[in-house]
């Protein structure tokens, strides 16, 4: 019987188990990303991968692949991105400029409830807070090919990838120790050599040394330290650079974002039965499958700032209970005037609000979500206890902060009914039709139908949402 070495049997397995990976990895980003890497190399762009080639093409749920480009080379990286991921039915969602880094924020729509949420970032320079610490000429210069894609030199890469990572978030993840750790053992002169560039000798040493001394070794280490003096350094280095990295950094970070906000708006719209609190469900989980909880916002109605009416009116404490929501026009509407003066308060609430609430979660790429919104004053008026024939409602509706996406879920008359009964028949058939007519009227709406199976009904939500579209 011929016997097989055991490194030359453990190697043979290695290389088969990354074809079969190959082979699994069909999705529209896998097959984009490698078109993108296949586009650079016949471009012939020098380029390094700081992050994300370990898993590459799959990348984790919400996972990016960092890329490092000279300068010169940053804008025809992008367009060949942007011209890729489209051709492979890729969305490029958000596509913002960050200090150094250029981000794209992908969706693909891989099958029925498989969505490939994903990032890539093209950088000219590694940096925190915007102060370079490493040049694209430094990263290129000892890059050498891992697998399918030019990466760092070793020693170069583990620091990067722990240390690059416990800069940003204080936390580095077990897979980068242990690389740093295994770097250490095998090149430590080249760690130490790494991190004195970036720390000094002194703060170098203490990063050998707790790295030496335990597993978790991230517990002994000062991030805002290290922090300080890597930027210390970065500004003896080139003060004029590094103080202009910042500058834009905080420019693109705190401010921007005010007046361009990232991520998606959306409002859920819909009479009661038509599924839209359970298609909102589903798209709140995706998202968090990929970006986790910090990745979606949810309010209900308005964006809570000012106190609802009724509260205000009753001390602080509202005047109804829970078993009356199941009786959304129980309470006859007010006046012609006073119904205007409803809608002036809970728009003021909107306008307010979302400065105050919902504009501080859109200073990163985040899916803030309302279900119901002001529209619903246009067509469900009664439920806040205003007349359908009150004045300057559209008007006053019209101040309140657009949404990217209005998605109307809507079902046939007899599903609704099958669902739900809190409303009247012709009451039913009236917000159909209402909610019909508004989403016909608003540009930015899309009409989710909500009669077939829930998953088909959320792919559809999502796909509405993340598709490229003018904003």
């Amino acid at each position: 019987m011929l016997r097989v070495a055991p490194q030359r049997a453990a190697s043979e397995r290695a290389t088969s188990e990354r074809a079969t990976r190959r082979l699994q990895a069909t999705g529209p980003r896998e097959h984009a990303l490698r078109a993108f890497v296949a586009a650079l190399d016949a471009a012939h762009v020098e380029y390094v991968v700081l992050r994300g080639r370990h898993a590459f093409p799959a990348l984790a749920p919400g996972g990016d692949l960092d890329l490092l480009v000279r300068p010169k080379d940053a804008t025809r990286v992008v367009e060949l991105a942007l011209g890729v991921m489209r051709a492979h039915g890729v969305s490029v969602w958000e596509h913002r400029r960050v200090g150094s880094m250029v981000t794209l924020c992908c969706h693909a729509f891989a099958g029925r409830g498989e969505h490939q949420f994903f990032g890539l970032d093209v950088h000219t320079a590694e940096t925190c807070y915007g102060v370079p610490f490493l040049s694209a000429e430094e990263g290129l210069a000892d890059a050498r090919r891992d697998a399918e894609l030019p990466a760092p030199a070793p020693a170069r890469s583990a620091c990067i990838d722990a240390l690059g990572a416990f800069l940003s978030s204080g936390t580095i993840p077990e897979r980068h120790a242990a690389s740093l750790r295994r770097a250490v053992g095998l090149h430590a002169s080249e760690v130490e050599r790494e991190l004195a560039r970036w720390f000094g000798r002194s703060r170098a040493a203490d990063v050998l040394r707790a790295v030496r001394a335990s597993p978790d070794f991230a517990e002994r280490l000062d991030a805002r330290s290290l922090r300080r003096a890597l930027i210390a350094r970065a500004l003896r280095r080139a003060p004029l650079r590094a103080s202009a990295g910042f500058l834009r950094f905080a420019w693109d970070v705190r401010v921007q974002p005010w007046f361009a906000p990232r991520g998606r708006f959306v409002a859920f719209l819909g009479t009661d039965g038509t599924g839209k609190s359970t298609v909102l469900a589903g798209v709140r989980a995706a998202i968090e499958r990929a970006y986790g909880s910090a990745g979606v916002a949810a309010f209900h109605l308005r964006p809570g700032l000012l106190p609802q009416l009724n509260a205000l009116l009753h001390g602080g404490r509202t005047s109804y209970s829970l078993a009356d929501m199941d009786r959304p026009h129980r309470a006859a509407p007010s006046g012609r005037f006073v119904s205007t003066l409803r809608v002036a308060y809970y728009v003021a609430d909107y306008v307010l609000g979302g400065w105050l609430r919902v504009r501080p979660l859109r200073r990163r790429p985040t899916l803030v979500t309302f279900d119901r919104y002001a529209y619903d004053y246009l067509v469900d008026p009664l439920r806040s206890r205003i007349r359908l024939d009150a004045p300057f409602v559209r008007a006053l509706c019209g101040l309140c902060p657009r949404p990217d996406r209005v998605l109307v879920c809507d079902a046939p008359f007899a599903v609704v009914r099958a669902r739900k009964q809190e409303l009247s028949e012709s009451e039913t058939a009236r917000q159909l039709a209402g909610y019909a007519g508004l989403a016909r009227s608003l540009p930015n709406a899309v009409v989710v139908s909500t009669d077939g199976d829930v998953q088909d009904s959320i792919d559809a939500a999502l796909r509405a949402i993340f598709e490229e579209r003018t904003r």
